[in-house]
């Protein structure tokens, strides 16, 4: 068989096995699930959020709120943006002008509804990975409500990394006095580079340490990639439909804003599940060959 030939010939047994498992696991149910839980928690962790990054954000830049909006909006498809960057700006500014009040029922709300959700997302893990042990119930609570809290962590420092590149970026743009056409350039790389690198690095965290046995780094990097190139790629073609193609009355307004957005996040609950399905058959079928090679080596 040809080196062409022996190529797609795995690519169309990886393709299958692929596809048995997607059917096994109900993927598009379990998407169903964790975007619901999604949506659930919304709101709580945006509150929480908000109100401890406003700290840090205050100290380092004149609009907050901006800054914090920017970096929620950026997953979103360009094309939509408009709509729900009002949207949340105007939360953004309620929870920043309250800030200890609404911290307090952030914390509260977002606290108990996120565990659900970050529950939702091992057990979708469980099943992809094929994993048999579990946390139990009250240890995976007291896991979950960790996980939540190193969440916030995270989007705190992910807040203040972001602010700092960009006044380094303009510290130099304004030291080596580059032009409007290139300052454009730059500025639209350094966000796709921001963009792709952030969520490669959430994914990589999900796949790695929420389920109960740790996932090798091979397959956590495999899937994280997949997932994240995946988002990236089609973040774009949703974004020329819903801008291009797609024809919203003025009738139907908010709520088409509405609707795009709950098919987005259920969008990228499918991309979520899909990156671990293809990381799990790549390494088993990587496994089964490794295996095939010892027995073909020992004569058995």
């Amino acid at each position: 068989m040809t080196p062409t030939g022996r190529l797609g010939y795995r690519a169309k047994e990886f393709t299958h096995r692929l596809w048995d498992k997607v059917q096994e696991d109900e993927v598009f149910f379990m998407a169903g699930a964790v975007a619901f839980n999604l949506l659930v928690a919304a709101l709580p962790l945006l509150l929480l959020g908000v109100g401890l990054t406003g700290y840090v954000l205050s100290a380092q830049v004149s609009d907050p709120v901006g800054a914090t909006v920017g970096l929620v909006v950026g997953v979103l498809p360009p094309g939509t943006g408009f709509d729900v960057a009002a949207l949340v700006s105007g939360i953004v500014t309620a929870a920043l002008e309250n800030r200890t009040g609404f911290t307090a029922l952030g914390a509260l709300f977002f606290v108990w509804l996120s565990t659900r959700l970050v529950s939702t997302v091992r057990t979708v893990l469980r099943e992809i990975f094929d994993i048999g042990q579990d946390r139990g119930i009250v240890g995976g609570k007291l896991f979950d409500m960790e996980v939540v809290l190193i969440g916030v962590a995270l989007l705190t420092l992910n807040l203040g990394v972001t602010v700092s590149l960009e006044a380094a970026r303009d510290l130099g743009v304004g030291l080596l006095g580059l032009g409007d056409a290139v300052v454009g350039i730059a500025e639209r790389a350094t966000g796709f580079v921001i963009s792709l690198a952030s969520i490669w690095a959430l994914f990589l965290g999900i796949y790695r340490y929420l389920p109960a046995r740790r996932i090798p780094w091979r397959t956590a990097v495999v899937a994280a990639s997949f997932s994240a190139v995946l988002h990236e790629t089609l973040k774009y073609g949703f974004s020329w439909y819903v801008t291009e193609v797609a024809n919203y009355s003025t009738t139907w307004g908010n709520l088409a804003t509405v609707a795009v957005l709950f098919f987005w996040i259920y969008y990228e609950a499918v991309v979520f599940i899909l990156g671990g399905e293809v990381a799990q058959v790549y390494t088993m079928r990587k496994a089964r060959s490794v295996q095939a090679g010892i027995l073909l080596r020992s004569g058995g």
